[in-house]
């Protein structure tokens, strides 16, 4: 049916039959558009479940992103050590944070929302360590909420099976073929819901190595049901936790805000007790 149907009718009727079988999604909250940059960089190949444990144990000791630009790396590698890469996201975490404080004079984003999206999408791509995937996430999951679609990992997994876009395209690649495809109709917060949607399918259905076409809700449609190979266990390199030994406050903080005990007890209490201002992705 991929083969027959137009691409906007078929994500129609796909995204007609997801939302039947997978429901809505969960109550979205839209936060300043520079935490959204934040967790969005936290967030490559990495589970949202450590992705939000990690903006959290950073809020917890920076509670200024000022403070985070300006830390000592080797503290702020520690903090995400449970996302992938934490040594690269620390680099693009703190040269992206610097780089907009230099251009804006403080770090905000909210005069995007005076832009057009492709413009706003290249106005952030110019900071260290973003590319259309954050671009889009900070758009479309701030208050900005702007018509944009980030494509995960799992989205573009999924895209492609449905042959929906090209089997040689990249994720990066993917963003603007998708937003074409998109019903002229949808706000905002319908692609958010779509975003959702075909996620959700990536993470409980179409996964990686060993999809799980029996129970995909939408198999009919899919022209790769039962032709995908397991492909192999891949490495990402993390850093074990907890760390031992203190962590001791930072001198940039100030007096009383620095961190006590260790390492292990602060993630717990910042996963104990989540910030109203952060968004769950889904």
């Amino acid at each position: 049916m991929a083969d027959t149907l137009p691409a906007t009718a078929f994500l129609t009727l796909l995204d007609a039959r997801l939302a039947a079988a997978l429901g809505p999604p969960p109550r979205w909250l839209y936060p300043d558009p520079v935490d959204i940059l934040v967790l969005a960089l936290l967030s490559a190949r990495t589970e949202d479940e450590a992705a939000l444990a990690a903006i959290r144990v950073l809020r917890v000791r920076f509670p200024h992103w000022d403070a985070l630009a300006d830390a000592d790396p080797a503290v702020i590698e520690r903090l995400v050590g449970r996302t992938t890469w934490p040594d690269r996201k620390t680099l693009h975490l703190q040269e992206s944070l610097r780089a907009l404080r230099a251009e804006r004079g403080r770090l905000e984003l909210d005069f995007l929302a005076g832009l057009p999206v492709p413009a706003a999408s290249a106005w952030l791509q110019r900071l260290p360590g973003v590319g259309p995937k954050t671009a889009a996430s900070v758009l479309l999951f701030s208050r900005l909420h702007m018509r944009a679609l980030p494509v995960s990992t799992g989205h573009h997994r999924v895209v492609k099976r449905l042959r929906l876009i090209s089997r040689r395209a990249t994720a990066e690649a993917a963003h603007d073929p998708l937003l074409a495809i998109l019903p002229e109709a949808w706000d905002a917060a319908r692609i958010e819901r779509h975003h959702w949607l075909v996620k959700r399918l990536g993470k409980d259905c179409c996964t990686d190595r060993q999809p799980r076409c029996w129970r995909c809700p939408v198999r009919d449609l899919c022209p790769s049901r039962g032709r995908i190979r397991p492909s192999p266990p891949h490495r990402i390199r993390q850093l074990d936790l907890p760390l031992l030994g203190p962590l001791r406050p930072d001198p940039a903080m100030g007096a009383g805000t620095g961190a006590a005990g260790t390492l292990a007890g602060r993630r717990h209490r910042a996963v104990a007790e989540p910030s109203p201002q952060h968004v769950v992705l889904g």
